[in-house]
């Protein structure tokens, strides 16, 4: 048989362009980097259509699992740990293989949302959340604040804090970006991100003047379709960008802006920050932790008209390259890629 020292089993770009699939496809270079043997199941569904979709979600990595256990063998399985009840069940099913299979594998799961605390107003998805943390050696949270949320739903989980890490340190943003009226958002397309509210903001007459790109692949056509009738002159989607594009626009733009409705430790927040590019965001998940408790441009989500305002102070604050020295400065400290790879390195002995 086959021996590997990692499985990883998840989404991967280019298939599928999430905050997940790009800290699964880093993990998988670090652990190459440092010459280990590592194997990909990628489970990306979205290539798919209809039925098609469903059965590749449903069953497809499940079977490639099994195939690559009956063939081979290896001391982790790194798998990203849902928090719905389809996608727990889902991943119950693919922790039963590897049991049965290769039950000398440790799993490793990795949360990457911040809504844990959640799981304790549903009775039902509680008792799958503590059922499948049973079958892991260790469990990956983004930040202390999630530890404490999934202690107290199973504290005899092994857990290890892991911060999400930039993939655009070391660039630089262009010197004359202060003064342009160029406005970002980074996101795939689904009504949880609060595009609607973005849309909706940057068509008040007080941000006529100011432009607004959402850029991110479409995971919701009819979502889009509804935006794209809604939007004004001054905001564009831009749907067919690749990964250096993203980095482009983020390096161009005067301040990211992130509306989400919900968020765990977002990869685009620490992208802005370890260039220095303000950013204006819902206060949810970890994003006040990341950028400090006295960051001034945060807001509730849902709330069109605190955004706007928030945009508006944004504009007049004359202090934005103190902001820009703090954040990057919060990132390196907290955030940097060496300390994410020593904490790679760390979680698979």
């Amino acid at each position: 048989m086959k021996r590997y020292d990692v499985l990883i089993v998840g989404d991967f770009p280019p298939a599928t362009h999430t905050g997940i699939s790009m800290v699964n496809a880093l993990v998988r270079d670090i652990l190459i980097e440092q010459g280990r043997a590592v194997h990909i199941i990628d489970e990306s569904a979205w290539v798919y259509k209809g039925i098609k979709r469903a059965i590749h979600y449903l069953l497809g990595s499940h079977f490639s699992l099994l195939k690559f256990l009956l063939s081979s063998r290896t001391k982790y399985v790194y798998l990203n740990i849902p928090l719905s009840v389809a996608g727990q069940l889902r991943l119950l099913i693919s922790c039963i293989i590897v049991k049965v299979f290769s039950p000398s594998s440790n799993l490793i799961g990795h949360i990457h949302r911040g809504d844990i605390s959640v799981l304790a107003q549903k009775s039902i998805n509680r008792c799958v959340f503590k059922l499948i943390l049973a079958f892991f050696s260790t469990v990956v949270v983004l930040s202390k604040k999630f530890e404490v949320d999934l202690k107290s739903i199973s504290p005899r989980t092994n857990s290890l804090v892991i911060p999400n890490t930039s993939l655009l340190e070391g660039l630089t943003r262009k010197p004359d970006v202060a003064t342009r009226n160029d406005f970002v958002c980074v996101s795939n397309i689904i009504e949880t991100k609060g595009l609607a509210d973005l849309v909706e903001a940057f068509s008040d007459y007080r941000l006529k003047d100011y432009r607004l790109k959402i850029v991110g692949n479409i995971y919701d056509k009819l979502f889009y379709d509804n935006l794209i009738r809604n939007k004004s002159s001054n905001v564009e989607f831009i749907t067919d960008s690749d990964r250096e594009k993203v980095n482009a626009l983020i390096l161009s733009s005067q301040c990211l802006i992130l509306p989400s409705w919900n968020e765990g430790q977002p990869l685009v927040i620490l992208e802005a920050m370890s260039v220095g590019l303000p950013i204006i965001a819902t206060n949810v998940g970890d994003i006040e932790n990341m950028l400090g408790t006295d960051y001034q441009f945060l807001y509730e989500p849902h709330n069109v008209n605190m955004l706007i305002i928030k945009v508006l102070e944004f504009i007049s604050f004359e202090a934005k390259d103190e902001i820009s020295l703090k954040i990057r400065e919060n990132y390196l400290k907290n955030y940097s890629r060496a300390i994410f790879t020593n904490n790679i390195h760390k979680l698979f002995k």
